[in-house]
C-alpha cells in the first residue's frame, strides 16, 4: 500500500509541476505579446506635430490648401503623407495624398525636430460658401492625424 501512495504523491508532484511551467510559459508569450505592441506603437504616440496656420482656398472647382506645420524639438521627423479638407462635422470634402512644400527652399515633406514648414495641395469637391467653417487633416507617416480649423475664402 505504501509504495502505491508513494508513487501517486510523485505523479502529483510532477503534475503539479508541468502546470507551473505550462502557466510560466503562457503568461511569458502573453506579456512578450503586450509588449511587442507597445513597443511598435511608441513613434507614433512620440510624434507631436503641430498644425500652426492654415488657409483655404476655393478656385473655378478646386480647393487650395496652404498649411504651415511645427515640429517640437522633442518629436521625431515627421512626414506628412495625406492632407484632407473636411467639414467640422466630420464628412469629407476631398483629400490628396501628393503633399508638397509650398516653396523651393524645402524640399520634401518631412519635418525635422524644431522644425516649420508650409506645405500645400489642392483637390476638387463640391463648392462650399465663403466662411464656412473646415478642417485641414494631415496624416503622417506613422498614421497620427493632426487638424486645424479655418474657413474657406473664395477667389473668382
Amino acid at each position: 500500500m505504501r509504495s502505491r501512495r508513494s508513487i501517486s504523491d510523485i505523479v502529483a508532484v510532477v503534475l503539479l509541476i508541468v502546470i507551473a511551467i505550462a502557466a510560466a510559459v503562457i503568461i511569458y508569450m502573453w506579456l512578450s505579446g503586450l509588449i511587442g505592441s507597445v513597443h511598435t506603437s511608441t513613434s507614433a504616440t512620440q510624434v507631436k506635430l503641430e498644425i500652426t496656420g492654415a488657409s483655404v482656398t476655393w478656385r473655378s472647382s478646386n480647393y487650395s490648401v496652404n498649411v504651415t506645420v511645427y515640429n517640437p524639438p522633442d518629436s521625431p521627423s515627421t512626414s506628412i503623407t495625406l492632407g484632407e479638407l473636411e467639414f467640422t462635422n466630420g464628412t469629407m470634402i476631398c483629400s490628396n495624398n501628393s503633399v508638397r512644400p509650398l516653396s523651393t527652399t524645402v524640399t520634401s515633406t518631412t519635418v525635422t525636430p524644431g522644425g516649420s514648414a508650409t506645405l500645400t495641395f489642392s483637390c476638387s469637391g463640391s463648392a462650399a460658401p465663403t466662411g464656412t467653417p473646415v478642417e485641414v487633416v494631415l496624416v503622417t507617416s506613422q498614421g497620427v492625424q493632426v487638424s486645424y480649423t479655418t474657413s474657406i475664402t473664395t477667389i473668382s
